[in-house]
């Protein structure tokens, strides 16, 4: 009997040895579930700026650009401006040498003044010395005339009564015709003096003095030329010519470069190149932040102002060059310079965010894990709006406040990233107090 019991109470204790060495199953799956849970990172749901962009790099431009040429050859006389040197709109640049120039406008003066002096003459008529000139002279050669026909009739009354030799009165006949000639002649440039001046010689000497005025004008404006100005207010960017160095109208300078190259830095202006997958989404007048290597921490705004349809490949890449302008009223940026673009294609103030991680989705449903009041994951649907890389906005089901895990327990579908084609949209959010769990990034 006592064997009997003693061997009772040696297996009653084996069985509770073997149930400490082995707990039961029910009791392991609560540890590893609480252990799991325990694990999980929890945010809470915040407050902030949730914004969709496309980022892509491109380079500084002035908006207005000017590469200045000359419009006449010639050589370099003076050089008046130097590369960083503010000018105002038609400020004169270069002046070429205009020596010859000034000489040929000299003779075409001369000849101008000529030429009107003689229009003058012409439509004033005589004046009354010329007139009375005329008239004397003409007095003067018909009482010649007459005195010689006087002559004549003596000689030939002479001539019949044998006084006088055939070769007088021959003498006195050609002296007749000789002021008869000279009569005609005078009494002809009396009329003319008299008479109003003729149409087409008015016309004839006014058509020389418009000729001579077409080449004084055409002078003038290469001598015109010959002073480069800046067609615009901006800063000087580029001096590639010397005094004594040769340029070529229309062309570059003896060099090979252009003389002069000015631009407006007021506005500036960055074409980058947006992968095709995200140009659907990019619409002109879309708000664009610009930073830049040489101004760390600082944003500059723009807008969308050109997006290209005509698309470019580049090992199998296919990019739209989208335009935007930016204000630069300080001149602070510069061309040249490298500039990181953002194009916020939707943005959204204080909306309630959640990591992009701690959503799941099953089908078309979308959920999160919320930390209930004894520490256990609760799974809630929501309704999400703007979407990216790190946040979530969460419209419907969550308030400010609630946790959620950021990694949810096991069992749930990964929510999909944003991230296509090459290109990662950013999101930026700004709250009170940093968030825990990953912060926004790129």
């Amino acid at each position: 009997m006592k064997k009997v019991v003693v061997l009772f109470v040696a297996l009653v204790l084996f069985a509770v040895f073997l149930g400490g060495c082995f707990p039961q199953q029910g009791q392991r799956g609560s540890q590893a579930k609480q252990k799991t849970v325990a694990s999980s990172q929890t945010v809470p749901v915040r407050r902030g700026r949730i914004a969709d962009t496309v980022s892509e790099l491109g380079t500084l431009e002035p908006l207005s650009k000017v590469s200045i040429i000359a419009e006449e050859s010639g050589k370099v006389a003076e050089v008046l401006v130097r590369e960083g040197e503010s000018v105002e709109k038609g400020q004169v640049l270069l002046r070429l040498d205009t020596e010859d120039l000034e000489i040929t406008r000299s003779q075409i003066l001369a000849q101008l003044k000529s030429a009107q002096v003689d229009l003058e003459e012409l439509l004033s008529g005589p004046t009354e010395v010329e007139l009375r000139s005329k008239e004397a002279q003409y007095t003067e050669a018909l009482l010649a005339y007459e005195e010689a026909k006087k002559t004549l009739a003596r000689n030939e009354r002479l001539f019949a009564s044998g006084a006088i030799s055939q070769e007088e009165l021959e003498a006195s006949r050609n002296e007749v015709t000789k002021r008869e000639k000279a009569l005609a002649v005078a009494r002809a440039e009396l009329e003319e003096t008299k008479r109003k001046p003729k149409r087409e010689d008015v016309e004839r000497v006014k058509a020389r003095i418009e000729e001579i005025e077409a080449s004084l004008r055409s002078v003038e404006r290469r001598i015109e030329k010959a002073e480069i100005r800046s067609p615009l207010k901006g800063i000087v960017l580029e001096v590639n010519v010397e005094e004594g160095d040769f340029v070529s109208s229309g062309t570059s300078a003896s060099g090979g470069t252009t003389p002069v190259v000015v631009a407006d830095l007021s506005t500036m202006k960055v074409d980058v190149p947006v992968n095709e997958v995200d140009i659907p989404r990019v619409r002109i007048g879309q708000t664009a932040r610009i930073t830049l290597d040489a101004f760390p921490g600082k944003t500059f705004e723009g807008q969308v102002v050109a997006v290209a349809y005509q698309g470019k490949t580049s090992e199998n890449v296919v990019t739209y060059d989208t335009t935007v302008h930016l204000a630069n009223p300080d001149n602070l940026l510069r061309a040249g310079m490298t500039a990181n673009v953002e194009i916020i294609i939707q943005e959204k103030e204080n909306a309630l965010l959640v990591p992009a991680s701690a959503v799941k989705e099953e089908g078309e449903k979308t959920f999160v894990f919320v930390k209930n009041a004894q520490g256990q994951p609760e799974r809630r649907a929501v309704v999400l709006g703007i979407r990216n890389d790190a946040f979530v906005e969460v419209m419907e089901g969550l308030q400010e406040g609630e946790e959620v895990f950021v990694t949810p327990p096991e069992g749930a579908g990964v929510f999909p990233s944003s991230t296509s084609g090459g290109t990662q949209r950013d999101v930026q959010i700004r709250v009170g107090p940093a968030p825990q769990g990953p912060p926004p990034g790129r």
